[in-house]
This record gives C-alpha cells, sequence and structure tokens, in this order.
C-alpha cells in the first residue's frame, strides 16, 4: 500500500552508443575504458594486499616500533587516512580474516572495496557464499540497500528488521544564518504553545519546503509511505531512499492521505482519500484554520485526525475530526497526548507527562518545573487509595498554572 506517490528520478542514465566526439576515433575511446578498467582492478587487488598487511601491522605491533601510540596514528600519519576511514578499514581486515571468498574476489577484482565494506557488516563464515551470490553484479549503492535493516549472521533472503534508531545530522551555519536559526525556532515554539524538539523544528520546516501552507489545499502527506500487508513493516520514502518508520508514524499519515493502493497491482487502482476536498473545507472553516489543541496558535502545517482512531470504528462524520498541527498530531500518535469528546465544542485534551514547558522561562524556573513534573510522574505511578466508592480511582493534580493560563483541575481516571 501506498499512501501518496514522489516522483521517483530516473533509475539510470540513458547511455549514448556509438557516439564519436569530433577529434578522437573509437580506438582511443577503446584505450581509455581499457586502461581505466584495469586501474579499477588494480586498486582492488591493492586494497586487497594492503587489508591483509594491516592486520599483520596490528598484530606485529609495528606503530611502536615507529614510534607511534596507536595503530590509527600510524595509519593517519603514514598512510594518510582520516580518524573514520582508518577505523573502518581496520574493521574491514579484520572482517576479512575470516571470510576467503570474500578476500579472493576482493583481489581478482570481481568486488570492490566499497562492496566488501558493505558485505563484511552482515556476512559471517557460515553466510558468506550467500551473500557474494547476492550481491553478483551489484554496485556499491546496490550492495548498502541488500545489506540495510540486517545483522550479522542473517541471510540475504531473511526478514529484515527495521531500523528506528535516530539520525545524527551535523550541520555548520555562519553566524548570520544561526541567529535566523534560533529566531525560526522561537517563532515555532511560540505557536506551538511550548518549547519544541529540534525533531519538531526540522519537520515544520521539511514540510514548509515539501507542502508549503496550511494544508487546506490537500492531504497534509504528499509523502510517500508503503507498509508491508504481511509484516505490517512502514517505510517512507526520502529522495529515492526508503527509511524505516515507527507505526505510529504511519498512523498518523493515514488520517489525513490519499491511498494509490498496491503497488503490484495489474492495473492502477482508484486512489482514495480519507479525508475528501468537501470535508477538509468544512473542518478548516469550523476550526478556524487552526491546531484546536488549547493553547496552540499554529496556522501552518494542519493536518485532519479522526479523535476515534478508522481501524477502532470511527467514521469519518464531522464530529470525529478535528484539525491538530503537525506537533501535537505527532505527540498524541506517539502517546504523549490524549483527546476525547466531539468536536468541535467537546474536546477533552490531557497531556500524560503534563504540558510543555512554556517558553522564556528561566533557568530556575525551568529546574522548578522539572522537579514538579517527576513528582506528579511519581505520584500517578503508585496507586492511591478508592475514593468515592470508585475502586481504583486516582487524582492527576495538573500543574499550577499550564500554558493556557487555567487554573488548577483535578481529573479523576
Amino acid at each position: 500500500m501506498l499512501l501518496e506517490s514522489a516522483n521517483e528520478p530516473e533509475a539510470g542514465i540513458e547511455a549514448s552508443c556509438g557516439v564519436v566526439t569530433a577529434g578522437h576515433d573509437e580506438a582511443e575511446y577503446q584505450q581509455v575504458d581499457r586502461r581505466l578498467r584495469e586501474y579499477a582492478r588494480h586498486r582492488s587487488t591493492l586494497d586487497a594486499a594492503e587489508l591483509f598487511d594491516l592486520v599483520r601491522a596490528e598484530q606485529m605491533r609495528i606503530y611502536v616500533v615507529f614510534g607511534y601510540v596507536t595503530l590509527y596514528e600510524y595509519m593517519e600519519r603514514v598512510l594518510g587516512y582520516g580518524p573514520h576511514a582508518a577505523r573502518e578499514r581496520m574493521r574491514v581486515a579484520r572482517a576479512l580474516v575470516a571470510l576467503p571468498e570474500t578476500t579472493t574476489a576482493l583481489a581478482r577484482g570481481a568486488l570492490t572495496y566499497s562492496g566488501v565494506r558493505e558485505l563484511t557488516r552482515v556476512a559471517l563464515p557460515e553466510t558468506e557464499t550467500a551473500w557474494l551470490a547476492a550481491a553478483e553484479g551489484l554496485v556499491t549503492n546496490q550492495i548498502e540497500r541488500l545489506v540495510a535493516e540486517h545483522r550479522p549472521g542473517d541471510r540475504p533472503d531473511d526478514p529484515a528488521d527495521p531500523d528506528l534508531r535516530p539520525r545524527v545530522v551535523r550541520i555548520e551555519l555562519p553566524p548570520e544564518v544561526y541567529a535566523l536559526w534560533r529566531q525560526a525556532r522561537m517563532v515555532v515554539a511560540t505557536e506551538c504553545g511550548g518549547e519544541i524538539t529540534d525533531a519538531d523544528f526540522v519537520e515544520t520546516l521539511c514540510r514548509a519546503a515539501i507542502a508549503p501552507g496550511s494544508g487546506a489545499d490537500g492531504p497534509a502527506h504528499q509523502i510517500a509511505y508503503q507498509q508491508c500487508q504481511d509484516c505490517r513493516r512502514a517505510t517512507q520514502n526520502g529522495a529515492g531512499r526508503e527509511i524505516d518508520v515507527a507505526p505510529e508514524v504511519l498512523e498518523r499519515a493515514s488520517c489525513d492521505a490519499r491511498i494509490l493502493g498496491s503497488l503490484d497491482a495489474a492495473t492502477p487502482e482508484r486512489a482514495t482519500t480519507t479525508v475528501t476536498p468537501r470535508l477538509r473545507e468544512q473542518v478548516f472553516a469550523r476550526d478556524h484554520h487552526r491546531c484546536t489543541v488549547p493553547g496552540c496558535r499554529s496556522a501552518r502545517n494542519l493536518e485532519a485526525h479522526h479523535i476515534v482512531e478508522q481501524a477502532r470504528g470511527g467514521t469519518h462524520e464531522l464530529s470525529n475530526i478535528t484539525l491538530l498541527c503537525s506537533g501535537h498530531h505527532s505527540a498524541l500518535h506517539g502517546g504523549l497526548l490524549t483527546m476525547q469528546g466531539e468536536a468541535p465544542y467537546h474536546l477533552k485534551f490531557s497531556w500524560v507527562y503534563g504540558p510543555p514547558v512554556p517558553v522564556g522561562l528561566t533557568p530556575e524556573e525551568r529546574r522548578a518545573m522539572g522537579i514538579q513534573r517527576w513528582q506528579e510522574i511519581l505520584r500517578v505511578s503508585q496507586p492511591a487509595p478508592a475514593s468515592d466508592g470508585a475502586p481504583g480511582a486516582r487524582t492527576i493534580e495538573y500543574p499550577a498554572k499550564s500554558q493556557t493560563g487555567r487554573r488548577p483541575r483535578r481529573k479523576r481516571v
């Protein structure tokens, strides 16, 4: 199943065969091509020889003889490798000790070092032959996709494990752009009514670039999501690369998406939307093009949310649909925020661990609020004696002043 496909670039570049540029004959082209292929083969052979000697150098502690503290320092100062490249080279060299077939393929030029580097992440002596057979004829980026989401000891045809680890992205900004970054983050945090995470801020920027506007013109998720009908694994397309996403991400997208149906169908299925254009127009007009979470003033990146999920029998009636900004929609499907009632006048929101931290607090105020939140979590986690004839009931007391300025209130749960 695919939720709104993105336009993919062409898989390859057309090769122009038989076209000879003026000033060069066909024999010269053949000679240059032959030499380049020979360089690639010799490079692979040299890589195999170097990896073999790196293991020997580690065993002999050759770096001590020449006055270096570690082998990595020797590789950086003598061989010219950077810190990361040096560690990767040694990882591959150690792995190839137990992978003779892979070493032979590298020495013969059948595999490049980049391809071997990827295979050594998953191949073990008992699975080496299977991985080499699966990688035959593939280029490096195809081998990367082949081994992605597999663990050492897996075979190529084993089910892949979704990789849901957070990605680390490091950027360097000149001072004036860094000032804009901080100012933009403050604007987004003010709209959301509380402090936001780096992920919340970057998501807002990305969605504003991909689908600018409030979301009133069409489904918020104009991004490619796929889900396997057998294992229910979900992926999101990011510039031609399939990235694993958590189940709640797909659930959030399903609230407001255009569904294209099965990609394996003989003929394209009829595309459907979870929220029709007329219903979308009505919901946006009723909710005044704003997020309906108290304290949130966001009028951008709005998404239609089904209060009672469709998987649990929720309908497409107006009373079951409300507007949420992308940040609060993500918090709701992530289990940090709960919503009950009917739109638009009988909605009740509740933060599981208290509302977001307001913007502009001093360090002392932030510390005091953190202590208060921690005490609340401890109090809620402990069973309270039943009262008013309600067995097992307990009371959650919210902070003295929330982001909306309301008075303290108590709730029965």
